[in-house]
């Protein structure tokens, strides 16, 4: 099977984890920094994380499986955050629906400024 063609509007961006590389196109590499970078350090908290509890990583723990636990973890983070953003929401909707509550129906009277009188 022969790989897609990339799009035209992206560029070949190397992308390295756990000292494997990847070629990958894309069109936002400040984003992909950033993604790269958030992968790293959910690796290395793994890591920590396995040496306070155990002394080290298990032997026995293959790659995928780190990687999976890896994509666990980043699921994990994402499925709170989504949370966290959809209870903002339903807070800030709350919030609007008491502001405009209160707001009246009808428009008062005008109110003059106060220049108007020293003409």
């Amino acid at each position: 099977m022969k790989a897609p063609a990339p799009r035209p509007d992206t560029r070949p961006a190397t992308l390295e984890v756990l000292g494997r590389a990847l070629l990958v196109h894309t069109d936002r590499p400040e984003l992909l920094a950033a993604a790269q970078g958030i992968l790293e350090e959910t690796f290395q908290a793994m890591e920590t994380e396995c040496r306070v509890r155990w002394g080290s990583v298990p032997e026995g723990l293959d790659t995928p499986s780190w990687y999976l636990l890896g994509a666990l973890n980043l699921a994990h983070r994402v499925a709170r955050l989504e949370r966290e953003a959809n209870q903002h929401t339903q807070d800030l909707e709350q919030t609007l629906s008491k502001l405009l509550h209160d707001v009246p129906d009808q428009p008062s009277a005008p109110v003059p400024f106060l220049d108007e009188d020293e003409d």
